[in-house]
């Protein structure tokens, strides 16, 4: 005897016929889905409930479907499901090429259809809402999907008043991946190349830094140290490269000593501006982790000492922030910014030790150790003080009272 119970079923962790079964179903439909032993638990079985080459039948009503949770956190904001299978195992990377079609949803009403070519990660760019490219993600070539995008993986509170969507509108899409460009991997570009889509991220970067999204421009710096490594020698130090023929060497991007002061050059200018990124977004510890990465290649790096400085201030580590100052400083003594932020520091100190001054000082101010004042009360009542136990008991040892704070 079989329990009935309600329960969230996976797709793709339950056995075939459950998969393929449940999958053809409706919201509201009750089905009897008879399994062979081929879509069921096969020739073993699984002891001991269920014998070996055991045709199986399930009785199923599907209350609710969910899509794949496609959300950065988790959170159900964009669920995909697939209508048509796409072919082979890989989905679009960062940076990949992708062209789509796809219709867009607001309740009843078509808002959009159209096909589109973008960089993946660029989306934006081309008016693709966050919750559709993160569903792209998840899709693989040729993929037909259905795409819920919650409003604030679609157009936020604010809509689209070209499309006619108000804020807060949930969206549907039904999307296929019509052809997809992989980018290469470090490993596979050259040196001429590897430079040359380093300048194009820092160039991408500081355009999205001018528009106030540093998330993006975050990513499109990171893109530098993938593909020159954090040190710039990405492979120099390789045996085999480095028994390399000259002319082996021109084809990867020309000589070697070049190719590490251009490289170091873009690393530098992509961690600093990291580094000016994450200021922006109020994010201290990591800046100051981009700052190291500067002065680990350029111990003066005005730009990276500034800076360091700053994410300080941002933690409120103001005689850290001081140091700093004082280093670059060091290397430009007439930099007017430094000092000034020197003086501002030390203000902030200066208030902080003032206002915990004024607190310890109210709270002992608060604690009085003195006899009270006799009043008039006290006058009228004289107890006799005069035998020795009397005066023991009214023996106080003030030096010795511990005082919690």
């Amino acid at each position: 005897m079989i329990t009935p119970c309600s329960r969230d079923i996976p797709l793709g962790q339950v056995i075939k016929g459950w998969d393929e079964g449940i999958a053809t179903m409706k919201r509201g439909e009750k089905a009897i889905l008879t399994c062979t032993p081929e879509y069921a638990y096969g020739a073993s079985g699984s002891p001991p409930k269920i014998p070996p080459n055991s045709t199986l039948q399930f009785e199923v009503e599907m209350f609710d479907f969910y899509g794949e949770d496609c959300s950065e956190n988790g959170d159900g904001g964009v669920r995909k499901t697939v209508i048509n299978e796409g072919s082979g195992y890989a989905c679009p990377r960062e940076e990949a090429t992708v062209t789509i079609s796809y219709t867009a949803r607001h309740l009843d009403r078509v808002i959009e259809e159209r096909d589109v070519k973008f960089v993946m990660g660029d989306g934006s760019e081309s008016g693709i809402v966050p919750g559709l490219e993160l569903a792209l993600y998840k899709m693989k070539m040729g993929e037909e999907a259905r795409v819920s995008v919650k409003y604030p993986y679609g157009y936020g509170n604010s809509g689209n008043a070209h499309l006619a969507v108000p804020g807060g509108a949930d969206l549907e899409y039904t999307v296929t991946l019509k052809d997809l460009d992989q980018p290469k991997y470090s490993y596979e570009l050259s040196k001429a190349e590897k430079l040359e889509y380093s300048a194009k991220a820092k160039e991408e970067g500081t355009l999205y830094f001018k528009k106030g999204n540093y998330e993006r421009a975050l990513k499109k710096y990171g893109l530098i140290a993938d593909y020159l490594g954090d040190g710039g020698n990405e492979g120099d130090s390789d045996d085999e490269e480095m028994e390399e023929d000259e002319e082996t060497k021109k084809d990867e991007g020309g000589d070697v000593e070049g190719f590490t002061e251009k490289s170091q050059v873009l690393l530098i200018a992509a961690h600093s501006n990291q580094a000016l990124c994450y200021i922006k977004l109020s994010n201290g510890k990591d800046a100051s982790k981009s700052c190291d990465k500067v002065l680990e290649m350029d111990s003066k790096n005005v730009k990276a000492l500034f800076r360091k400085g700053q994410a300080a201030e941002l933690e409120q580590e103001y005689e850290e922030a001081i140091k700093n100052y004082q280093l670059l400083l060091e290397v430009e003594p007439s930099n007017n910014l430094a000092n000034r932020q020197i003086v501002i520091c030390r203000n902030k100190i200066k208030t902080y030790r003032d206002k915990q001054k004024k607190i310890y000082s109210n709270l002992f101010a608060r604690t009085n150790f003195k006899d009270p004042e006799p009043t008039k009360d006290d006058n009228k009542i004289k107890p006799d003080f005069s035998d020795s136990e009397g005066e023991e008991e009214a023996s106080v040892d003030v030096e010795n009272t511990e005082i919690n704070v």
